[in-house]
């Protein structure tokens, strides 16, 4: 399963060979109509990182996954105001061992061999409203993996779910990967495609023609050159990107010191291990991961919602990737108000990438208190944390 927070190039560049050498299945990005798809493509034009593959991708989303390997691909619209994360249970699911078969479980058995599966079940939400592209409705209803493309609304998830023999049914496990796409309403935008629709002279509103149009003069430098340069006028610094983030963690909240329901064997536990720091354990804190992809946080608008979103699993986030790399262009203290949080990482590699005032980024998350790393792609660069709790 493969989780994408955006499309410029510096995020998906490697997908072509990621594909080629270990497909994922299932795609989840965010839905991105035909102006939002433009603006990527000519924010990558801009840096002279666009590509054969850019425009294949701008023509027809669904064949560029589809012919990669995929075989579902859920875009996932941008969230709303009224958006309502999974409701969560005050205990983590019960212990899968049965105490009287004198052995353990293991997840990753065949259910015909009689013992255990799992999966990762589909909580989809239905999409809000019509779709211009011909995309199939996610059904709420459906828990198994199907194949095609479809749009859900933003709230849907995925959760672990487990059975111990064949015909037994999926019980939900205590882990869920919950994502979210930060709305993005920028007047810019309108202004943008008004003077953009004006260079083609394209009239109307279908994006079908509108694509077509498009294509044609992203195929010429000349005309590209010209639909930049209305970019650059509207976006001087970089427009605001659609971008997704990601929770993964526990659904359970966290036990309370002083509450006598919660089994305290049942209670996840985290280490980290990093061969300058040591090994580091807890117990008491959260153990859930919120990346942020390039997510525009800087601004109120869309960090508050944002923020509301993920609220409600303050109590499990204790690592965070800074949106953006670390860039300062992206942030605000207030994303740091997990009550968890203890790890902010910035992904990138100094020597190599321009991040915009990324110390100043990093000096910020440490006069809260909260650790930094920053993590590139080199062989040995890495950060490592084991979740574990006792299923007894």
């Amino acid at each position: 399963m493969l989780f994408v927070s955006h499309l410029h190039a510096d995020h998906i560049n490697g997908m072509d060979r990621l594909q080629a050498m270990a497909p994922a299945k299932t795609v989840i990005l965010p839905y991105l109509d035909v102006v939002e798809r433009l603006l990527f493509i000519l924010s990558d034009f801009e840096r002279g990182a666009a590509s054969r593959s850019s425009l294949d991708y701008f023509e027809n989303p669904v064949d560029w996954w589809l012919g990669r390997g995929a075989e579902r691909v859920i875009f996932l619209q941008p969230g709303r105001p009224d958006d309502i994360p999974p409701a969560r249970g005050a205990e983590p699911d019960s212990p899968i061992d049965d105490p009287s078969a004198g052995r353990r479980i293991r997840l990753d058995d065949a259910p015909s061999k009689g013992f255990s599966a799992n999966r990762l079940a589909t909580y989809m939400r239905a999409p809000h409203g019509p779709i211009a592209e011909k995309l199939t409705p996610a059904d709420p209803t459906a828990r198994e993996t199907q194949s095609g493309v479809f749009v859900a609304a933003s709230g849907s998830y995925l959760q672990l779910e487990w059975q111990a023999f064949t015909g037994d049914a999926w019980r939900r496990g205590d882990w869920i990967l919950l994502p979210y796409v930060h709305p993005v309403d920028d007047p810019a935008r309108k202004r943008f495609l008004r003077d953009i629709k004006k260079a083609l002279g394209f009239r109307g509103n279908e994006e079908t023609k509108l694509s077509k149009s498009l294509l044609k003069h992203l195929r010429s430098i000349e005309s590209a050159r010209r639909l930049v340069e209305i970019y650059n006028r509207h976006f001087a610094g970089g427009h605001n990107a659609i971008s997704m983030s990601l929770y993964s963690g526990p659904l359970s909240q966290r036990a309370v010191a002083s509450s006598s329901h919660t089994e305290p064997s049942r209670q996840w536990r985290s280490s980290l291990e990093e061969p300058p720091y040591g090994r580091f354990f807890w117990s008491a804190d959260g153990i859930g991961w919120l990346g942020t992809g390039d997510a525009a946080l800087r601004q109120d608008k869309w960090r508050k919602q944002w923020r509301t979103f993920f609220e409600g699993f303050d109590d499990w986030i204790a690592i965070m990737t800074l949106p953006h790399h670390g860039s300062a262009n992206n942030f605000h203290p207030d994303i740091l108000g997990f009550r968890g949080l203890r790890f902010a990482l910035a992904t990138t590699l100094e020597a190599r990438n321009r991040v915009s005032r990324l110390r100043e980024t990093l000096g910020a998350v440490e006069l809260r208190g909260i650790g930094t790393r920053v993590i590139n792609d080199e062989r040995l660069s890495r950060f490592s944390v084991t979740c574990e709790r006792s299923m007894a």
